[in-house]
């Protein structure tokens, strides 16, 4: 199990390796290669969480949830100072080229959990190196670039699989390949990003639905939230570098963002269209909303409050807009 490895591994933690690290800066974590993560739903939709194996869940990817964490809010703080922001980006940039250097989440994928782990993880630690990308040094880049970019060759992999659904999960590699795309100046890994949100916007029907997240039943308006998270920002990321992405599909984003802000609202029209009473309360998620309002204020007349970043999306999708937009 993560946990119990990770913990083991703290304790060989060497003193010199420890007195490596700056005095404001935590000595880099074991890095975690294989992941055994075990699905926390009790029935086929997904759409019943069961309340015990979720809390494992959570201890398991406990190593993970701090090491994500950690980097984006580093990330953030450091183009957020005025002043010293660079001990801050050499601390989270060191445990990002630990984490590299140890192969991180290359090894054994033993589940769906784990490959979908795999995915937002690897989507918030791009996202976060994106905004540390002007600190880093070019033994950083050689180390953590090509990295970087095997994760994502290793994450796309998973699909290749006919019998895995292209829902919520494959937007998120949407997600993860286009911040490698820009993290590591791979226009493959950006080309993959923009078929894959293609294909996002080619499921979305005329009433701004997606049936696959449909079809999680009582989750249905969750999954709506989860699928739109990676979509919006990819939008973001392809705006920042002069590309319209909010046009595929004749603006069927638009039309998802518009109807999930509606069962946002009103939850009562995601009971009608799922067939079933969904789950409360809802969480609106993090950041799309914020993203979405700024490029279209007016398009969306329901105010969603959110937090304005999670570590899957890098942290602050504010610091994040305004080191793609910089100057």
């Amino acid at each position: 199990m993560i946990l119990r490895a990770y913990l083991s591994a703290i304790i060989f933690v060497t003193t010199s390796a420890a007195a490596l690290a700056h005095a404001d800066c935590p000595a880099v974590p074991p890095s975690v290669k294989d992941l055994k993560l075990e699905r926390f739903y009790n029935d086929g939709a997904g759409s019943i969480v069961d309340p015990a194996k979720m809390e494992e869940h959570k201890a398991e990817t406990a190593p993970l949830t701090a090491f994500v964490g950690y980097i984006a809010k580093q990330a953030d703080r450091a183009n957020s100072q005025r002043s010293g922001p660079l001990d801050t980006a050499r601390c989270a940039l060191s445990w990002i080229k630990g984490w590299a250097d140890g192969g991180a989440y290359l090894g054994s994928m033993d589940s769906k959990q784990s490959e979908a782990q795999r995915r937002w993880d690897l989507a918030g630690t791009a996202l976060a190196y994106v905004k540390l990308k002007r600190f880093a040094t070019a033994e950083d880049r050689v180390a953590i670039e090509p990295w970087l970019i095997k994760c994502a060759d290793a994450a796309r992999a998973h699909f290749d699989d006919a019998g895995i659904k292209r829902n919520n999960h494959w937007y998120w590699m949407g997600l993860a390949a286009a911040a490698v795309g820009i993290a590591a100046d791979s226009d493959k890994h950006w080309q993959m990003a923009k078929s894959i949100f293609e294909d996002a916007m080619m499921a979305v029907t005329p009433d701004g639905t997606l049936p696959l997240e449909m079809a999680r039943e009582a989750r249905a308006l969750h999954y709506h939230v989860f699928a739109l998270e990676p979509l919006v920002v990819l939008a973001e990321l392809a705006a920042a570098r002069g590309e319209d992405w909010y046009g595929v599909g004749d603006g069927a984003l638009h039309r998802l963002v518009a109807r999930t802000a509606e069962g946002l609202r009103n939850p009562s029209v995601f009971d009608k269209l799922a067939g079933v009473t969904q789950q409360r309360p809802f969480k609106p998620g993090y950041g799309w909303a914020w993203l979405y309002r700024e490029r279209h204020f007016g398009r969306m007349p329901d105010r969603i409050e959110q937090p304005i970043g999670h570590r899957w999306i890098g942290g602050d999708v504010d610091v994040l807009m305004r080191v793609l937009t910089r100057k």
